[in-house]
């Protein structure tokens, strides 16, 4: 998607910058240290986060703008991460390849099933996002991109739910993969 990449770069251009996000941090010791993966990682905090945890992380993100900082960022706080810069759709997810996935603020469900693919048994899903809400703070937001209420845990029904909350424009779930 070359609309989406030349979108997000000039975003990051004009200094936007991803954030370690609460529900990370509370929750990401639930996973087994392994390999993670931090999917729409923009960046990289989260993936930098994870990486000084001992997981050994694969990041991407549609914007290469995003990628060269997190590498960056990545190099001057003394941590490896494999950041790739690519569409969603496009990346190698794998199978049985992750003790942890997480995906934050992206919604794309043309990628579920590869997620829940990629996952090991007994994997950790953090994956939070706006729902259909949004639009109350941000009539202009692309309704395409927003979770319906309960979406995602008839999604990952299959899974074992360690939480799930829906509160205003704000869906999260933490899941383990049976």
């Amino acid at each position: 998607m070359i609309e989406d990449r030349i979108k997000w770069n000039k975003r990051y251009l004009e200094g936007r910058e991803s954030a370690l996000h609460v529900t990370l941090t509370r929750f990401y010791n639930l996973a087994s240290p392994g390999k993670a993966l931090d999917i729409a990682c923009g960046t990289g905090e989260t993936s930098i986060f994870l990486a000084k945890k001992g997981f050994k992380v694969d990041a991407f993100d549609i914007s290469d703008i995003a990628i060269r900082k997190a590498r960056q960022r990545a190099r001057r706080e003394g941590v490896k991460v494999n950041f790739k810069s690519v569409d969603a759709e496009k990346f190698s997810y794998g199978v049985s390849k992750y003790d942890l996935i997480i995906n934050f603020y992206f919604l794309n469900r043309n990628i579920f099933s590869k997620i829940k693919r990629s996952l090991k048994q007994n994997g950790l899903l953090i994956f939070e996002t706006y729902n259909e809400e949004h639009t109350s703070v941000r009539p202009d937001f692309n309704p395409r991109y927003l979770l319906k209420k309960g979406e995602l845990e008839r999604v990952f029904r299959d899974f074992l739910l360690v939480y799930y909350c829906e509160v205003s424009n704000i869906t999260t779930l933490v899941a383990k993969k049976p």
